[in-house]
């Protein structure tokens, strides 16, 4: 019979609660039971338990991501991989795709993930041109490393019906050629035309990452998405673009048993009137799914230069980014959502968007006064320090992504100037007092805690150099801003995010203690196990089960 009472001791126990560490801990069923010493773990484990050496490793809390995007993830995953460096300019992109192609049926579309043209010696999209070089008789599609933009060959132009005479939608556009005619690239609602007849159309409400799919390969997506996510330590996430087909597909799993991580869905604003309709005023779930909180995009992405920031892109052919509603619409959809109880969660890069967000919050507590909606600014690029001040008056959380900065950070001065050295600016959020979470906006980032740990406490990019050694923070901030603060930002820090008694007994088992490696080493720190309700759901090796 298996013992359902287990100590763990014998190595490092970070909390993160006020007493940082601790001897050991019980776990009984799938709760922790008890936090301290050894001698008392065993008192109180009772006359029966089981008792698990640590052998010298760290046990810290699951990690919890409070922006995710777990099916694209997976999908992407499954298409060919064309980040840099591995493509450094279009002939190597085509190259990619053609021998990515080999392996797929006669017929299957070709499709790409992770180019950022910024990063190619072109330093321009790819056009549909380029793509017919891979395939004139089948789909080609590439997608941006920010999900915001995706550019496809001449014979997917033709299939989704995009030509000369098709106009800009509100919230998107299409890349065009010198005579005006769309020319490959796709850009934010603009790519609601690869959802065709049966597909999700989010409309100006978002950019389409929702590729229409059969349910066993959505089901396979969730399958790739969890187990890159729970091989990094993550027992919790937020997917932040939850439609219908995410939620179909996330009950199916549940019910099936293939799902393992616990997810907070957050609905997409094009289904608030649908959500007030049913009755949603308020969090429901269970411990494993559940929602209360709806997502809203302001502007575009700084990676594909759609942000909309005050001042002009200096790389881009769009010197300016653009709105997915216009300002009162966008205001009014935030302030019904507040009003009806549902935490806010705005997708705001540039200053411009982010004075949106600002603005309605403000309003929406004006006119109705709720204390601790926690409402969130997703990415929260690039503020100026007046509305860090403002954010922190307002009581709204940020959410950015430092591996962004460790990425694409070189790319945002390149495009900005000298204020991207204010990308994700945890400074000013520490001097105004404002929560300091961190998140991955995985695929866009790989699911990786310790290269955003590093990323956060050094500012270093991937390239070696320093952009914004300003927004430095500790270690101790950065571990907990993946735990306790981001288990707040999703209202769950009652359960999740430290360890203490009776919360869930989500953990990960690390191959060092962090606060024992010199700062250059915290990106090779591994993730030895994962476990959630006191259940193990990852091992790299040999169990210490």
């Amino acid at each position: 019979m298996e013992n359902k009472t287990v100590i763990f001791t014998g190595g490092s126990i970070l909390t993160m609660a006020k007493d940082m560490y601790a001897e050991g801990i019980v776990v009984r069923e799938n709760k922790i039971e008890f936090v301290g010493s050894l001698d008392e773990c065993r008192k109180r484990a009772g006359s029966s338990y089981k008792e698990i050496d640590l052998q010298g490793q760290c046990l810290v809390p699951g990690f919890i991501d409070p922006h995710v995007h777990v099916m694209m993830l997976g999908m992407c995953h499954t298409w060919a991989d064309i980040s840099y460096p591995k493509v450094k300019n279009i002939d190597d992109l085509v190259n990619t795709l053609r021998e990515y192609a080999e392996n797929l049926p006669e017929g299957a579309p070709i499709r790409g993930f992770g180019f950022d043209k910024r990063k190619l010696v072109e330093q321009r999209y790819p056009t549909a041109q380029d793509l017919d070089r891979v395939a004139t008789d089948r789909p080609v599609q590439i997608m941006n490393s920010s999900g915001h933009c995706n550019v496809v060959n001449h014979y997917l132009l033709n299939l989704i019906g995009v030509n000369k005479d098709t106009l800009d939608p509100p919230g998107g556009s299409f890349g065009r050629d010198s005579n005006g005619y769309p020319n490959g690239p796709l850009f934010d609602s603009a790519n609601d035309y690869l959802a065709q007849k049966f597909g999700v159309k989010p409309g100006n409400h978002g950019p389409n990452i929702h590729m229409p799919d059969t349910q066993d390969n959505l089901q396979t997506n969730i399958k790739v998405g969890q187990e890159l996510l729970l091989s990094a330590g993550f027992t919790t996430v937020n997917d932040v673009q939850v439609t219908k087909q995410e939620m179909e597909s996330y009950l199916i799993a549940r019910d099936s048993g293939l799902l393992k991580i616990r997810i907070e869905l957050s609905f997409l604003s094009k289904y608030l009137d649908d959500i007030k309709k049913m009755g949603i005023c308020s969090t429901f779930g269970d411990e494993q799914l559940t929602m209360g909180s709806l997502k809203l995009y302001a502007d575009g992405s700084l990676i594909s230069g759609t942000a909309y920031i005050s001042k002009e892109y200096k790389d881009h052919e769009r010197t300016k980014g653009y709105l997915f509603h216009e300002p009162d619409e966008f205001k009014q959809l935030l302030i019904d959502a507040h009003k009806y109880g549902l935490q806010t969660l705005t997708h705001a890069q540039g200053d411009g968007a982010i004075e949106l967000v600002l603005q309605a919050v403000e309003t929406a507590q004006k006119e109705c006064p709720r204390p601790d909606m926690r409402h969130r600014i997703e990415h929260c690029g690039l503020p100026v320090k007046e509305q860090v001040k403002r954010i922190a008056e307002l009581k709204i959380w940020p959410v950015p992504q430092p591996q962004h900065v460790y990425l694409y950070g070189n790319g945002v001065v390149q495009a900005v100037g000298e204020e991207g050295e204010n990308y994700s600016p945890y400074g000013w959020f520490k001097e105004y007092n404002v929560p300091v979470v961190l998140s991955s906006d995985t695929p866009v980032a790989f699911p990786n805690a310790f290269e955003a740990i590093f990323a956060a406490v050094t500012r270093k990019t991937a390239q070696g150099n320093i952009v914004g050694a300003d927004h430095k923070i500790t270690l101790e901030e950065a571990l907990k801003g993946y735990t306790i603060e981001a288990a707040k930002a999703v209202h769950k820090e009652n359960l999740i995010g430290s360890i203490e008694q009776g919360k869930l007994a989500d953990f990960a088992i690390l191959d060092r203690n962090p606060f024992d490696v010199q700062e250059e080493e915290l990106a090779s720190i591994s993730v030895v196990e994962t476990w959630i309700s006191g259940k193990q759901v990852f091992a790299k090796e040999k169990s210490l089960n």
